[in-house]
């Protein structure tokens, strides 16, 4: 048994100790309660089996503590990884200046030592992704709205059920409510019975591969590691934001041409079409030039619907001096507004819903560099050529956690005047 099964078996071995103590106590309620409906025998026995199940525990949990002291002890150490490129830095920078060198080197190993997966080239280490991460974060990457699913695999599936649709588990045994405890543990000895599930539907991804070929200057390879990491990240961040945006935007449905929003009360009135157990974590997503719409928008008081929370920084829109929600934004080239056939203006982009439950993005985690200064461009131009590749799948996961619509303008609430009595000669002269 490996560690994680002696694991297992401890935590089983605690669950039986618990549920034979519960049933001593039944007995024991039942004896004071009624003393012939409990014989000797009864009770002898199920004292035996829960002092057994102490002991099995007690064993299991030895055997789980000497397999934790026996791995640490027997912790083999650590064998360097035989590799045709073994002269490249530890570090990323270092490496890239290496293929920037030394472009064949790598492409005889593409030749000679390429996976199924086709990971060849120099693949980017946990580290320098999340440097690569920060940069794209300052680019307002939408990632960070959708749920993420870190896979191994190229293609797989999963079920997946509606919010809506959910219904609660049912209840396996049959103790009152009402804490009386009179129960005789028969529904332990019963099978669970199989969930109905109507609604059930199951979703593939395929990871799908995006590429981008950039030039460097050669004089780039004189240059020192920081610079050279500092430029590849930059580019790679950029490129990396644009790429999954774009992705995330294109599952959108597309937003009523006509405006369907016009005043405050309809963007309560689309709160209140998405599911409440959705609402905590749903976001209000609209171009830049919907975002303006908004942020002209005041309330009865005359103060701004559209404001940023000083503590975390997040655009929120208040709807009704009660609910506010976030707020994100895209660019207009890459969420255009809905236009007439003729290409004229007719209204701003409105999405809001809980983008974790709309959509999950499957990444392979495989994002790798190959260089070349061979390729025509890279040759003419003294530059060379770098390939970036990335891995990622994006799906719809619940179509009903989304609400589309749109605006044109949106009215700002009336303004509540106080009424203020001027003072009068008589009141004066008191």
């Amino acid at each position: 048994m490996n560690l994680q099964e002696l694991q297992n078996a401890w935590i089983e071995a605690g669950n039986k100790v618990t549920d034979l103590f519960n049933k001593k106590v039944a007995l024991q309620k039942n004896y004071e309660a009624d003393p012939e409906s409990v014989s000797a025998e009864d009770m002898k026995k199920t004292a035996e089996n829960y002092n057994k199940a102490v002991q099995a525990r007690d064993f299991a949990k030895q055997n789980y503590d000497d397999a934790v002291e026996a791995q640490k002890v027997n912790k083999p150490a650590n064998k360097p990884v035989e590799n045709k490129t073994e002269e490249k830095s530890k570090n990323i920078a270092s490496g890239f200046k290496d293929m920037l060198r030394n472009p064949m080197k790598y492409m005889e190993n593409l030749s000679s030592s390429s996976t199924a997966d086709g990971n060849a080239g120099l693949t980017i280490p946990d580290d320098q992704q999340t440097q690569i991460n920060t940069l794209m974060r300052q680019y307002d990457d939408l990632r960070d709205l959708v749920t993420i699913e870190n896979v191994g695999t190229d293609h797989g599936t999963r079920n997946i059920e509606p919010f809506s649709e959910i219904i609660p588990m049912d209840q396996l045994d049959d103790i009152p409510d009402d804490s009386t405890n009179n129960s005789d543990y028969k529904w332990q000895d019963k099978d669970i019975k199989e969930g109905n599930y109507p609604s059930v539907k199951q979703l593939s991804y395929n990871i799908h591969d995006y590429g981008d070929v950039f030039f460097a200057p050669n004089d780039l390879i004189n240059d020192s590691n920081a610079n050279i990491e500092a430029w590849l990240n930059q580019h790679i961040a950029r490129k990396n934001v644009v790429t999954y945006n774009s992705k995330i935007v294109g599952l959108l449905p597309n937003s009523q041409k006509k405006a369907t929003i016009t005043k405050l009360d309809d963007i309560i009135d689309a709160l209140g079409e998405l599911d409440m157990a959705l609402w905590g974590g749903a976001t209000l997503l609209t171009n830049k030039s919907g975002f303006l719409t908004l942020a002209k928008v005041r309330m009865s008081d005359g103060s701004r619907a559209m404001n940023v929370d000083p503590r975390t920084q997040q655009t929120t829109f208040n709807m009704d001096g009660m609910q506010y929600i976030n707020v994100r934004v895209v660019e207009d080239r890459y969420l255009s507004n809905n236009t007439t056939v003729g290409g004229k203006y007719q209204s701003h982009p409105f999405y809001f819903g809980n983008f974790k439950e709309f959509i999950h993005m499957y990444d392979r985690q495989q994002m790798s560099l190959l260089t070349s200064n061979i390729a025509d461009k890279a040759f003419r131009r003294n530059q060379t050529a770098i390939r970036a590749l990335n891995r990622f799948d994006t799906k719809i996961w619940d179509d009903e956690a989304m609400i589309s619509g749109s605006f044109d303008k949106v009215e700002s609430q009336p303004m509540l005047m106080q009424a203020v009595t001027a003072p009068t000669s008589t009141d004066s002269g008191k």
